[in-house]
C-alpha cells in the first residue's frame, strides 16, 4: 500500500537579528520553495513589514540566547505543528539554531558541528588533522602567553577574540607597545581566551561552496585586495574583492584543492560554506577561518552576476530541500570595491563618480553610494560599494583599480592617513564591541537607490 501523500506546509523557522537586507533576501528565497510556511524569530520588528514576505514574526530579546530561541521554537511547534527546519544566515546565531534543532529533534546542523567551527582553535586543529595548512597559532589565557608567542613567532602577530566574527576585532600587533595596548583592551584570561596567530603575507582569498550531504556541488574563489587586516588598519584604503572568471589557473590549484578538502572535513551536510586563507609569498597555502553560512561582503550578489544564477534560491534549496539545481557555468569575472576614506563623523561628499561612469560605466552592474549625512561605518566594507563585471578578469581588475583611486569619500572630521597612538586605541576599542556580532552595513538596505543595472561587459 502506498503511503498517503503529505499535503501539509513545511514549517521553516528563519532566525535572524532583523528581517532586512541580506536576511530578507534569504527569507524570500525560502518562501519560493514548494509547500512552505515561513516562521521568523528575530530581535527587531521591521519598521515597515514587507507585504511580499507573508510570515509570522516572533520577537525575542536576544537571538543568541539558546534557551529563549528554543522556547519560542517550541511554542511555534505547538501552534503550527512539527518543524521541518530551523535555519539562519547569521554567524553568531548558528549555535542558537543548532541548539533549537537538537532540542526539538529537528533535522539540521548539530551543536558540536557549529562549536567546532566557531571555536577557532578547534577549527584549526580539525583542519590540521585533515592535512590542511593553517596559520601557526596559540590560545592565550594571559599576557605572558602572548609575549611568549610573539617572541617565538616574531612580530607582527595577529590577535583576535576566540569566537569573533566579521574580522572587526582582529588586530595586527607590530610592536611591543601595540601588544601592550591590545592586551590591555582584550585582557586574556582562562575564562576569556584570545587567539594569537602568526602574521601571514601573500594574497588573501576565500572559497565558497554549496554542499549536499557534505559534498561540494559548486565552488567559487574570490581574491581580496588588500587583505582584510590591511583594510582594517588603513581606513583610507578602499577594500575590494574580485572573482576571476577562470579558476583553473595553477596559481589557485592548491588553494582550491585544500579548500574543498577542508569543506568536506567540516561535514556540515547541506548548506553554504565560506573559508578564508592565504597564498603565501614564498609558496604554499594557509587557511585562517571558516564559517557555516553564506558569505558577507556582497559575495552572494557577486555570485549571481558571475554565474547568472540565484545564490539565495540555491542556499534555500540546499538547506531546506537538500538539493542543488546545477551545474553552474562561470560566465563573467566580477569585482566589488567598497567606498570609504580617512576621517570620522558623517559622510560629507562623494567625489569622482562622474569620471567613473564615463570611463567604466558600461561595466557597472550594481552599487550604492555613501549617503551624505550618514554616520561613517566602522567596517572595512565601508559606506557604499560599486560592482562591475566583464568576461575578462583583467578588465574587471582594471576597472576596480580605477574606481578605487578615483572615488573619494569625504567626512565631516578628516583625519590623517597615519593614526596617532591615541587614535589607534580609540579605533581598536570601537572595533572590540563588534567581536560578538556581525555589523550590518548602512548600504544593506533595499530602500536605497542603486546604480548600474544593465552592464554586461
Amino acid at each position: 500500500m502506498n503511503p498517503m501523500p503529505d499535503h501539509r506546509s513545511r514549517n521553516i523557522i528563519f532566525l535572524c537579528r532583523e528581517l532586512a537586507g541580506e536576511n530578507l533576501r534569504h527569507a524570500r528565497a525560502i518562501l519560493e520553495l514548494e509547500k512552505v510556511r515561513l516562521l521568523v524569530i528575530c530581535e527587531h520588528s521591521p519598521d515597515e513589514p514587507d507585504a511580499s514576505v507573508p510570515a509570522e514574526v516572533v520577537l525575542v530579546s536576544d537571538a543568541q540566547d539558546t534557551e529563549k530561541v528554543a522556547a519560542v521554537a517550541r511554542g511555534l511547534t505547538l501552534k503550527h505543528g512539527p518543524l521541518d527546519r530551523i535555519v539562519t544566515t547569521t554567524e553568531v546565531l548558528l549555535q542558537s539554531a543548532a541548539w533549537a534543532c537538537q532540542s526539538l529533534g529537528v533535522p539540521g546542523m548539530r551543536v558540536s558541528t557549529v562549536q567546532q567551527v566557531l571555536d577557532k582553535t578547534r577549527l584549526k586543529a580539525m583542519l590540521q588533522g585533515a592535512g590542511i595548512g593553517v596559520a601557526r597559532h596559540r590560545l592565550l589565557t594571559s599576557g605572558d602567553d602572548a609575549r611568549r608567542f610573539a617572541a617565538d613567532a616574531g612580530l607582527p602577530v595577529v590577535l583576535k577574540p576566540l569566537g569573533g566574527s566579521g574580522g572587526l576585532a582582529t588586530w595586527c600587533v607590530r610592536t611591543s607597545s601595540d601588544l601592550d595596548l591590545a592586551l590591555d583592551l582584550i585582557q586574556p584570561l582562562p575564562d576569556s581566551r584570545v587567539l594569537c596567530e602568526e602574521f601571514l603575507t601573500g594574497e588573501e582569498l576565500c572559497i565558497d561552496a554549496i554542499t549536499i550531504a557534505n559534498e561540494p556541488q559548486v565552488y567559487s574563489i574570490c581574491c581580496y585586495s588588500p587583505s582584510i587586516l590591511e583594510a582594517l588598519e588603513q581606513p583610507a584604503i578602499q577594500w575590494s574583492c574580485v572573482m576571476p572568471r577562470d579558476m583553473s589557473s595553477r596559481l589557485y590549484r592548491e588553494f582550491i584543492e585544500q579548500g574543498l578538502a577542508g569543506i568536506r572535513a567540516l561535514a556540515v551536510g547541506d548548506g553554504m560554506i565560506h573559508m578564508e586563507g592565504f597564498l603565501l609569498e614564498g609558496g604554499g597555502v594557509r587557511f585562517t577561518d571558516a564559517t557555516l553560512r553564506p558569505a558577507g561582503a556582497r559575495i552572494a550578489p557577486m555570485l549571481q552576476f558571475a554565474y547568472d544564477a540565484d545564490p539565495y534560491s540555491a542556499w534555500a534549496r540546499a538547506t531546506v530541500d537538500g538539493c542543488f539545481d546545477g551545474p553552474w557555468e562561470r560566465r563573467y569575472a566580477v569585482g566589488t570595491v567598497f567606498l570609504r576614506g580617512p576621517g570620522e563623523g558623517l559622510v560629507k561628499d562623494v567625489q569622482g563618480m562622474q569620471g567613473v561612469m564615463q570611463r567604466v560605466g558600461d561595466l557597472v552592474v550594481d552599487g550604492r553610494l555613501p549617503r551624505p549625512g550618514a554616520a561613517r561605518s566602522a567596517t572595512y566594507t565601508g559606506d557604499g560599494y560599486i560592482t562591475v563585471r566583464h568576461p575578462e578578469t583583467g578588465a574587471v581588475e582594471d576597472a576596480i583599480e580605477f574606481i578605487a583611486r578615483t572615488v573619494r569619500v569625504v567626512y565631516t572630521n578628516p583625519t590623517s592617513d597615519q593614526p596617532t597612538a591615541e587614535e589607534t586605541r580609540k579605533q581598536w576599542k570601537e572595533r572590540l564591541q563588534y567581536f560578538n556580532k556581525l555589523n550590518r552595513p548602512a548600504w544593506d538596505n533595499d530602500n536605497l537607490p542603486t546604480i548600474g543595472t544593465t552592464g554586461r561587459g
